[in-house]
């Protein structure tokens, strides 16, 4: 219960809402429409205070839903796209390199050239061109005659050389006391001839004179020692062929550019049947397939 003369409103006393006007009972401190706060201080601009309505008759209490939140949203930040200038690389172009047009027959030349210088080149690496040709280079040149002059006979071109071989004087009939050289025998070819020598010893060795005739003069050429059944190459006597690692060309004819008919291995054995010759500087013997160059030959 209120005092007389209090400034206090009492409980049943109405409260006018400053916002919306809308009394409100005394006991509330909201107001139940708008939901803002009374003002018991201030004087009520009812004249007349509201009848209580009882409590089964009151409107609900109406709680003031605040104004739903705007979601705040961030500015979208946007990346300008960056426009990369592209990069063109030139292309490249490299000419092509045209050859110059030969005339048909400067090909026709340059083949006709080509084969002759493979074929000799082919000729030399074949096992048999080489058993024809290096072995015979080195006798391409004629062995050293000791300083002895060209002779009108092959026995007077054999004798000096046989002499300067030997160390013995010739005799045309030799003392028993004192050994020397005699004619024996002489083989005469095409050109050539080979002169068997006695050395009158107790040995019984004999030698024998190559030579060979050019420009109507005979000259010396080689000379080889040995028991009788051991000289060699002779006309009936049997001969080895000697090229180490190699064989040994037989020709048809006793010349270098004759054709090939047969290649005898180092080592292996010969009867000569015909010679000597003389040509392309070298002395040729005859067997049984062909004619062998003297250098390839041998004593058994």
């Amino acid at each position: 219960m209120l005092k007389l003369g209090s400034t206090r409103k009492a409980i049943g006393t109405m409260v006018v809402c400053p916002a919306c006007r809308h009394a409100n009972l005394g006991i509330y401190i909201w107001c139940e429409r708008c939901g803002a706060p009374l003002d018991w201080n201030r004087p009520s601009d009812l004249s007349t205070p509201s009848p209580i309505v009882p409590a089964a008759k009151r409107e609900p209490l109406r709680v003031p839903v605040a104004p739903p939140r705007r979601a705040f949203t961030l500015p979208r930040l946007t990346v300008p796209a960056v426009a990369w200038p592209r990069l063109v690389v030139p292309a490249l172009r490299v000419p092509r390199p045209r050859m110059p047009r030969v005339p048909r027959i400067a090909l026709v030349v340059a083949a006709i050239m080509a084969v002759l210088l493979i074929v000799p080149l082919a000729y030399m690496l074949l096992p048999a061109g080489r058993a024809a040709v290096d072995p015979q280079k080195a006798a391409s040149h004629l062995p050293p005659t000791s300083g002895l002059t060209a002779a009108v006979t092959a026995q007077a071109a054999a004798i000096p050389g046989v002499e300067a071989k030997t160390q013995l004087p010739y005799r045309s009939g030799c003392a028993s006391i004192a050994p020397c050289l005699t004619v024996k025998c002489e083989t005469v070819g095409k050109d050539a001839a080979a002169v068997l020598f006695s050395t009158a010893t107790s040995a019984a060795r004999e030698c024998v004179g190559y030579v060979y005739r050019s420009g109507g003069k005979w000259h010396f050429l080689d000379a080889v020692c040995g028991l009788p059944d051991q000289l060699s190459p002779l006309v009936g006597h049997d001969a080895i062929v000697h090229v180490p690692g190699n064989c040994a060309n037989v020709r048809d004819a006793a010349n270098l550019t004759a054709a090939v008919v047969a290649c005898l291995k180092d080592g292996s054995s010969v009867r000569i049947d015909g010679g000597p010759t003389w040509a392309d500087s070298r002395l040729w013997w005859h067997e049984q397939h062909g004619w062998v160059a003297h250098d390839f030959l041998t004593g058994p």
